[in-house]
C-alpha cells in the first residue's frame, strides 16, 4: 500500500521528496552543462587564465550527485509502501548534514559568479556568470528544503517518543 499509517504524513513526506529529487536534477543538469553545453561548476570553467580550487568542484559533486542518490533511495523506499525511515535519527543526521552542505556549496557558487569577469573585457551580461548564479541559488533553496525535510523527521521522531 501507498501509506501504511498516517496518510497525510506520507503524501507530505513524498511531496517533499519529489521536489527536492526534481530540483536536485535540475542542479545536476545546470552543472554539468551549464556553460554552453560544457562543464559549468560552481567554481567557473577549468582553463588556465582562472584560478580554481579543485577541493570546491569534488565537494560540490559529492554534494549534489551523493544527494541525489539518498533522495532516489528514500523515494524507492516510499514506494515499497513505509516511511519508518523518516522516524530514524540517521535521516535527521542526513538532512541536518544536507542543509549545511547545500547552503555552503551554493554560497561558494554565488561569491565566485557573483564577481565572474568573462572573456570579453567590456561584457556585463553572461549567459554562463547568469546560469553559476541560479546554480547557487537553487543550492541555497536546496538547503533550505532539506531543512524542511529535517523539521519533519523531527516531528515524526519525536511523535514516535
Amino acid at each position: 500500500m501507498w501509506c501504511n499509517r498516517d496518510n497525510s504524513r506520507s503524501i507530505l513526506f513524498f511531496a517533499n521528496c519529489r521536489q527536492t529529487m526534481v530540483l536536485n536534477i535540475i542542479i545536476l543538469v545546470l552543472y554539468r552543462t551549464g556553460y554552453n553545453g560544457e562543464f559549468l561548476g560552481v567554481g567557473g570553467t577549468w582553463n588556465l587564465n582562472e584560478e580554481k580550487n579543485p577541493d570546491a568542484e569534488i565537494v560540490a559533486s559529492g554534494v549534489i550527485v551523493g544527494y541525489l542518490i539518498y533522495t532516489l533511495v528514500q523515494v524507492v523506499t516510499y514506494l515499497f509502501g513505509t516511511t519508518e525511515h523518516k522516524r530514524a535519527l540517521s535521516d535527521i543526521v542526513m538532512n541536518f548534514v544536507g542543509v549545511f552542505l547545500w547552503i555552503a556549496v551554493g554560497a561558494v557558487a554565488l561569491h565566485y559568479w557573483g564577481g565572474y569577469q568573462g572573456e570579453q573585457q567590456y561584457h556585463f551580461v553572461y549567459s554562463e556568470k547568469q546560469v553559476g548564479l541560479a546554480v547557487g541559488a537553487l543550492c541555497v533553496i536546496q538547503g533550505a528544503v532539506y531543512l524542511l525535510d529535517t523539521a519533519l523527521s523531527v516531528i515524526h521522531f519525536t511523535k514516535e517518543m
